[in-house]
């Protein structure tokens, strides 16, 4: 029996190796965003997203890498300035994994 495959999370060290140059947030008027739906669904059923959050409120932001190697779909949690990062190899045209992003933390926003 074939049991589904988890969704992979990516360490620290991966992650920001897929962060070539400045990161450009993608527009709605750049439409050739990867589809994260099949993906998606694996993080709800892994229970790394919440179900209560509507499909349409779940993208946060679209970042590209300044050589358009790699996409990070941000998206929305229930924790404010958190977000959960799908990671995206454009040339690929696959996801790589998934990275845990606490932005307080991350830019010492932290009071």
């Amino acid at each position: 029996m074939r049991t589904k495959k988890e969704p992979k999370l990516l360490n620290e060290e991966k992650y920001r190796s897929t962060m070539i140059g400045k990161m450009l947030e993608i527009k709605n008027t750049d439409i050739t965003i990867f589809n994260i739906w099949p993906y998606v669904s694996q993080l709800k059923t892994a229970k790394i997203l919440s179900r209560k959050i509507k499909e349409r409120e779940l993208i946060y932001k679209v970042y590209r890498n300044l050589t358009e190697d790699f996409e990070h779909i941000l998206l929305t949690t229930e924790k404010e300035n958190n977000f959960v990062v799908i990671v995206v190899d454009k040339k690929k045209n696959k996801t790589i994994g998934y990275f845990l992003l606490n932005q307080d933390r991350e830019y010492n926003l932290v009071a």
